[in-house]
């Protein structure tokens, strides 16, 4: 699918998702010190997110694209299986037009711009992090066609850069977009009485998630160098193409 026929312009913001921007990001900006990995920390100093207003797409995107080659673009909802990775692949990242609404400042139960910008977007102004969503993006296009692997494959990316853990010298931080950009979610996952557990993929093609609320279990990687090797194994499972 041509992914022009998914796009649209980006939204006109209304001066309370401005008053919800500034709110959340001082609001999470407190929290992710703690919270984030460095990888993400030194991602948002160079993406350089705006404290005080909702970000200009062109202006974010002159300085990621910059960095490390990534744009977001705006997206009327969600955009989907095969369609999200044909996105990835050509380092195009979906950002939602919507902001959430000032009920949801601690956790939204859909993504809004504020999740996909903040919450995702200073790991793909990381060289190691873009190169990562990358992949997942190459693997989703070979697996468009392999209804089982691209299940899985949505299921890695969940558990991982969604709602992941990765173990750090300083203790558990979220990797997850959908934690970091929620203060509900960061509380949770890092209390010591959290439900934790190693990564293993052939334990998350037997879960089940429920995407809408906060998680009852997070799995923790290691290092990036897990999620890599389980799209190798992923990537060998499916027939035909290349790498390129």
């Amino acid at each position: 699918m041509d992914t022009q026929e998914i796009l649209s312009a980006q939204h006109h913001h209304e001066p309370a998702d401005h008053e919800v921007w500034r709110h959340l990001y001082r609001q999470q900006l407190d929290l992710v010190p703690l919270a984030a990995p460095a990888i993400y920390l030194e991602g948002l100093d160079l993406l350089g997110l705006p404290a005080d207003h909702v970000p200009d797409l062109d202006r974010v995107n002159e300085r990621s694209r910059a960095i490390t080659g990534w744009t977001f673009v705006a997206v009327d909802g969600l955009v989907k299986g095969a369609d999200f990775f044909a996105m990835l692949l050509n380092r195009r990242f979906p950002v939602t037009n919507q902001m959430r609404k000032p009920a949801e400042i601690r956790f939204a139960e859909l993504p809004d711009l504020f999740h996909d910008l903040f919450g995702h977007g200073p790991f793909l102004a990381h060289p190691r992090t873009a190169d990562l969503y990358r992949e997942f993006g190459r693997i989703g296009v070979r697996c468009a066609e392999h209804p089982d692997e691209l299940a899985l494959l949505q299921s890695i990316m969940w558990t991982t850069l969604e709602a992941g853990l990765i173990r750090t010298p300083d203790g558990l931080r979220a990797l997850g977009g959908a934690i970091l950009s929620s203060a509900d979610e960061i509380q949770q996952c890092l209390d010591p009485a959290a439900a934790t557990e190693a990564f293993d993929p052939e334990v998350v093609r037997r879960a089940t998630f429920d995407i809408l609320q906060l998680q009852n279990r997070y799995f923790v990687i290691e290092d990036l160098a897990e999620i890599e090797s389980a799209l190798a194994d992923l990537d060998a499972r499916v027939d035909g193409g290349d790498r390129s």
